[in-house]
């Protein structure tokens, strides 16, 4: 045991005996509530010393014991906090422990109207989600990131979020309507920002892309009204792409379709969002299916 978690297990100790039973006389010299603010402070430097130890779980269990009695003070700042550093010890090895602690903090912070702060902690389940490839889960928790984001008028941050919703809706989902619509969104609200200006005909192209895994004459028309709405997209590579694409799949050309992919590719690194919804594009083509 390193001196750190024998330090961390004494506080512990103490933090127990302050909320224990007092006698007549030893009430007399302290009121309850000081001495649960002493428990308190004890559990959070003990949680912090098994972090320096690497005992994580101790740490969670530490933090976790501040958080709850923070909520019986109605500390309810302080017990979010408790609970998300709880969380970033839980998700050392039990990630859906950690996201059960980051709702309680979810929670607290929603019933306090501090929506960016439960955006973030839904933005860092949707993280967990993804790392573990439960996509539907993420999907979900970005989904509510971006909700709340938007109540605070945070678009920037919004569109993030949504981004990854749409690509993993459209790319494992095939949601693609899901998908166009988000794209959709995100371009028109960048093209009202001249500094986001440069994003818009990435956003684009892949509506399109999207539009074309359902129908080619969707697409068509998708690509004429992006260029009504946003002239300047004709004098992108994204545009030009779409449009080759789009020729390809109405003239049934794989070889063209090929060749054009590659082009782009060498101008621009296809990412595996392309990669994906480019070989669901192929496969009517070649009259196959995009079966789930």
């Amino acid at each position: 045991m390193t001196n750190a978690e024998e330090r961390a297990r004494q506080l512990v100790s103490e933090a127990e005996k302050k909320l224990s039973p007092k006698g007549f006389f030893q009430s007399l010299f302290g009121s309850n509530r000081n001495r649960t603010e002493d428990a308190i402070e004890c559990y959070q430097k003990a949680g912090n010393l098994f972090k320096l130890a690497k005992n994580w779980l101790q740490a969670s269990t530490a933090f976790r014991m501040a958080g709850d009695l923070n909520l019986e003070q109605n500390n309810r700042c302080e017990a979010a906090n408790d609970f998300v550093f709880a969380a970033k010890c839980l998700d050392k090895y039990d990630t859906n422990g950690a996201v059960k602690f980051l709702l309680k903090a979810i929670q607290i912070y929603t019933d306090l109207g501090r929506f960016i702060m439960a955006a973030k902690l839904h933005n860092s389940i949707g993280e967990i989600y993804e790392q573990n490839l439960e996509l539907e889960n993420a999907i979900q928790h970005y989904e509510q990131a971006a909700d709340y984001y938007k109540v605070e008028e945070n678009f920037i941050s919004a569109k993030k979020c949504l981004l990854k919703v749409a690509e993993y809706a459209s790319s494992d989902f095939h949601d693609y309507d899901k998908a166009i619509n988000i794209f959709q969104e995100v371009a028109f609200f960048d093209l009202k920002t001249p500094i986001l200006h440069y994003n818009v005909k990435d956003s684009l192209c892949k509506a399109g892309l999207c539009h074309l895994c359902v129908d080619s004459l969707n697409a068509k028309l998708a690509l004429d009204s992006y260029f009504a709405k946003y002239p300047d997209f004709q004098n992108t590579a994204q545009f030009e792409f779409l449009k080759k694409i789009i020729e390809c799949v109405e003239e049934a050309d794989e070889e063209a379709f090929n060749k054009a992919i590659v082009n782009y590719d060498n101008l621009h690194r296809l990412d595996t969002w392309h990669t994906k919804i480019l070989l669901k594009i192929r496969k009517q083509i070649k009259g196959q299916p995009n079966l789930l």
